[in-house]
């Protein structure tokens, strides 16, 4: 059978209808050049099924096979990948930094010349061991001395709640994103299983899996349905249109992510995984050394105290307060024993007489202590003074401040340019976008006025008969 007037008006109607469409998705496309998250999308066109005539096969026109969206698994997974990274690394350097804020270094009015004042106190009353004023100003930068050590311990205490508090936000939101995830994987499976494209429910489900990448370090796994698997270090979070439900759990000073079905997540990254490295790993180390600090300082100086006689006759007394057992004394705990607090007299500069009473103007006990500052000591100071304990300690905070800080500026280079990258594919391009707007336009033109021609050619053979 011979091609027919009415095939090619067909063809016309299949080539402006195609046209239309890529003029509306190109419309879209221009409408969200500015929107966070949009996708580029395009029509997929594919000559239709030809006629098999006797002249040959006869083509059918254009038919429309697709609307997809410019997207690339591999550069989702960078971006999610330098985003997990990133946004650990921020929540770890803030965490740290306000550590370092706790201790007040450097500066005069830091726990180290505090610590220092201290010691001087004792080097004045071994210059004056009559003065009471001397007395009464030791105890006073004693006390200055505890307070300054628990300023501190509630520093690391009050980063502590942040941590935990912050784990507990993050594990809400992280919930509500896995939750939007399986939703919008329900709405794709039902859209493509009836035959519909739905990319616009594809960049929110990727918009979701982007801001869920910053709370934890998910693998995800594209289904052959247009659904997604997620997973966090190989544990499923998310199952098709099944989501689990993250919660914190602690339990003997250590917490952690668990599903519902009671999986604990042992690498989560992310947000979630710096807070639990701040709680497990970081803080403890900081702790333990503040309070070997103030363990070794309550050490060191009652050993010698309690070896003075005081000028009220008593001997025997500690300085600091270690009446429930060194080992339990902490920084937040240290403070000065009871008898020190209620009468400076008690202080001992000195060693007793010959016959075991005062002795005025004895200084070698006020002399001991203030040569603490520079002599070593075994203990819980491991050989050192409570000044290089001390610097240590700053040390080691700074050093780790400064390596999260290291690490966001490189986290920042990385996921810049893994979003570049993606955008260079995923991003609108108004000047393509209106160059193809031009193309549509023609090819739209060229197929109507086939319609014309057609319909001039009907009007010919009208005539004729």
């Amino acid at each position: 059978m011979p091609s027919s007037l009415f095939g090619i008006l067909n063809n016309a109607r299949a080539g402006m209808a195609a046209q239309q469409l890529q003029l509306e998705v190109a419309s879209h496309n221009l409408a969200n050049a500015n929107t966070e998250g949009y996708s580029r999308q395009r029509v997929e066109l594919s000559a239709r099924r030809p006629l098999f005539m006797p002249e040959g096969m006869l083509g059918t026109g254009v038919g429309v096979m697709d609307i997809s969206r410019s997207r690339d698994a591999l550069l989702d997974r960078q971006v999610r990948s330098s985003t997990s990274d990133l946004m650990g690394d921020q929540m770890r350097f803030n965490l740290l930094s306000e550590v370092e804020t706790s201790f007040g270094e450097p500066g005069g009015s830091g726990l180290g010349a505090t610590l220092d004042a201290f010691y001087s106190a004792w080097s004045d009353l071994a210059n004056d061991p009559t003065g009471i004023g001397t007395r009464t100003v030791l105890v006073q930068r004693g006390q200055l001395l505890t307070e300054h050590l628990q300023h501190v311990s509630s520093g690391l205490d009050t980063v502590r709640t942040t941590a935990i508090n912050q784990l507990s936000a993050d594990a809400t939101r992280a919930n509500q994103l896995l939750g939007e995830v399986a939703r919008l994987n329900r709405e794709i499976v039902a859209a493509q299983s009836a035959g519909n494209s739905a990319p616009d429910l594809g960049d929110q489900r990727d918009r979701a899996l982007d801001a869920l990448s910053g709370l934890l370090d998910i693998e995800v796994h594209p289904q052959p349905r247009g659904d997604v698997n997620v997973t966090v270090g190989g544990i499923s979070v998310v199952d098709g249109v099944s989501a689990e439900s993250l919660s914190v759990s602690a339990g003997a000073g250590t917490w952690s992510i668990q599903t519902d079905a009671g999986f604990a997540l042992t690498a989560p990254g992310g947000t979630v995984g710096a807070a639990l490295r701040v709680l497990h790993d970081d803080l403890p180390a900081f702790r333990t050394a503040l309070d070997d600090l103030a363990r070794g300082i309550a050490e060191t100086v009652n050993a010698a105290h309690s070896g003075g006689t005081s000028p009220n006759g008593a001997t025997g007394l500690d300085f600091f307060d270690v009446s429930g057992g060194l080992a339990n004394v902490t920084a937040g705990t240290l403070s000065l024993d009871a008898a020190i607090l209620a009468d400076a007299d008690n202080v001992a500069a000195g060693t007793a007489d010959g016959g075991g009473g005062y002795q005025p103007g004895a200084n070698d006990v006020a002399l001991a202590i203030a040569g603490l500052r520079t002599t070593g000591s075994a203990g819980y100071l491991a050989g050192g003074t409570a000044g290089e304990a001390y610097r240590g300690l700053v040390a080691q905070v700074g050093l780790a401040v400064s390596g999260a800080s290291t690490d966001v500026a490189a986290g920042e280079t990385l996921r810049t340019a893994a979003l570049q990258r993606r955008e260079s594919l995923v991003g609108v391009s108004t000047d393509e976008e209106l160059v193809s707007v031009i193309q549509f336009q023609a090819a739209y033109a060229a197929s109507a006025r086939i319609v014309n021609v057609v319909d001039e050619m009907l009007q010919t053979l009208l005539s004729i008969a």
